[in-house]
């Protein structure tokens, strides 16, 4: 079944664009790439779209907010693509002293109500309904199986993407305004699940440079002001930069590693922009990473300091990988993401 032409809804969790990262880039970029294939991508408005009016609802996330919707949609046989980005129990993964006490309770709750209590849930529900369901990666795939009880059979990965601008990025721009080259490179939000805490101590032995790249989060502003307190003067902070910056792609280029310690990563978009950029990276062995980077990545283990800081040493002291860069070119541009998600639209158009 040809899918030019087709009109798709897309809809989010009402609030998602406040804090913007990266879930809103794979759901802004999906939009972009589709259209640019001739299909035709509409962010779900409530007060003047009608469902009817399309040939698929693509549901980002799975917010309780989202339910009626979804709901709604099977009713009208409406076929629904999820892509969950399932936020992973923190409990699982680590809770950490800076964490407080009321969040702890609620990592522990949420937990023990999503296994004991998962059929009498919203996200259990919205899985249910789901006529496709597009996680990251299989690994994603089989611990929302495990966790929800949800069939394979609906389950149709698809990866994260990756602009192929940052493919060949030169240092120049960023090294012209910071006098930084060849340094350790941190992309993200300050906040615990991305254990900065840890690294920023690591790195004050190491005494290598550390830019770190994001902006401090509401929710976490002790947090951000204990990384500050603890820095070296090797620790640079720079504040948000724009996915589509310039600077942003230097940055990339102009760093020799870039490190994700993280809790998890599903799979770290960051990561995929500055591989492509020809980094080096070191990232967390928790979530979805091994598989997106395979043996071209250096995996660390969250709670263990002494292997963040060898592998960090490892990575600085290698050449930078070319074959990492060119496994990420090969797999996960825009371009082929959006095609194997077109592959899913047809799958889910021929069998409702």
């Amino acid at each position: 079944m040809e899918v030019y032409g087709m009109k798709v809804l897309f809809n989010c969790n009402n609030t998602v664009f406040q804090h913007p990262g990266g879930g809103e880039i794979l759901l802004l970029k999906t939009m972009e790439y589709l259209k640019k294939e001739g299909i035709t991508i509409k962010l779900f408005d409530h007060w003047n779209d009608k469902i009817v009016d399309y040939d698929i609802l693509h549901n980002f996330g799975k917010s309780s907010n989202c339910y009626d919707l979804i709901r709604l949609s099977k009713m009208h046989n409406l076929p629904i693509v999820l892509t969950p980005l399932y936020n992973w129990p923190s409990v699982k993964y680590g809770i950490r002293e800076h964490y407080s006490f009321p969040q702890k309770i609620k990592g522990v709750g949420y937990t023990l109500l999503k296994r004991h209590f998962s059929f009498v849930s919203k996200s259990k529900k919205i899985l249910s309904l789901s006529d496709m369901i597009t996680p990251d990666s299989m690994i994603e795939g089989r611990l929302l199986q495990k966790d929800f009880g949800i069939s394979l059979r609906k389950v149709f990965p698809v990866p994260c993407g990756v602009d192929e601008k940052f493919y060949g990025a030169k240092p120049d721009e960023f090294y012209d305004k910071y006098k930084l080259e060849n340094f350790i490179l941190y992309v993200g939000r300050i906040d615990p699940r991305k254990n900065l805490l840890d690294l920023i101590k690591i790195m004050n032995k190491i005494n290598i440079p550390l830019v770190l790249i994001g902006a401090k989060n509401q929710e976490y502003l002790t947090y951000y002001e204990n990384c500050l307190k603890i820095a070296n003067k090797n620790i640079h902070f720079i504040d948000h930069m724009d996915h589509d910056s310039s600077m942003l792609k230097s940055a990339y280029a102009s760093a020799k590693v870039l490190v994700l310690p993280s809790w998890l990563e599903a799979p770290g978009l960051v990561a995929l922009e500055a591989g492509l950029a020809g980094t080096n990276i070191v990232i967390t062995n928790r979530g979805t990473t091994t598989e997106y980077f395979k043996d071209y990545a250096w995996y660390v283990n969250p709670l263990d300091k002494r292997d963040i800081e060898s592998k960090i040493r490892d990575a600085y002291n290698t050449e930078r990988n070319k074959e990492l860069s060119k496994h990420i070119k090969e797999n996960f541009i825009w371009p082929k993401v959006i095609a194997k998600l077109k592959e899913g639209y047809r799958k889910v158009l021929i069998s409702s």
